[in-house]
């Protein structure tokens, strides 16, 4: 088994232990389609952050710009937007083969969503999403060897 991941260790025994299992069905299925679900959420993600930066309003007629003043929370949230998108684009192709390297990308982008999450001090979002997001982490990481 390779290196652990930052916090990796501390979260294993409660994803894995304390929370209900998926079945064998549910992995295998998430395992084999999720990749390609991630890509399209990825696309959409795209679409998002050029309207949020005022591309895809005017795109899309909508006339979108960016209003003045929206504040730091803003843009620090569209910067680790970004770099999360970024990695679950990058994590397509190692995902598909079922290379670890993928899963650690997505639990990479994770961790930076959940810490913009606590920047924008979004809490319910920093909860929800952590449990769910390890959760469904944890259980498929044994498809990716």
């Amino acid at each position: 088994m390779e290196s652990k991941l930052p916090l990796e260790k501390e979260l294993e025994p409660i994803f894995l232990q304390k929370f209900p299992p998926f079945s064998e069905s549910v992995k295998e299925f998430l395992a084999q389609y999720g990749p390609y679900i991630l890509l399209i959420l990825s696309l959409i993600g795209v679409l998002g952050l050029l309207t949020a930066l005022g591309v895809g309003g005017a795109l899309f007629g909508a006339g979108g710009a960016v209003a003045v003043g929206i504040g730091f929370n803003y843009y620090v949230g569209l910067a680790f937007s970004i770099v999360a998108l970024v990695m679950y684009l990058l994590a397509f192709s190692p995902l598909k083969a079922r290379k670890r390297a993928g899963w650690n990308l997505l639990y990479y982008a994770l961790l930076i969503g959940l810490v913009s999450n606590l920047i924008q001090l979004s809490i319910f979002g920093f909860i929800i999403g952590g449990l769910i997001g390890f959760w469904v982490l944890f259980q498929i990481r044994e498809k990716y060897a």
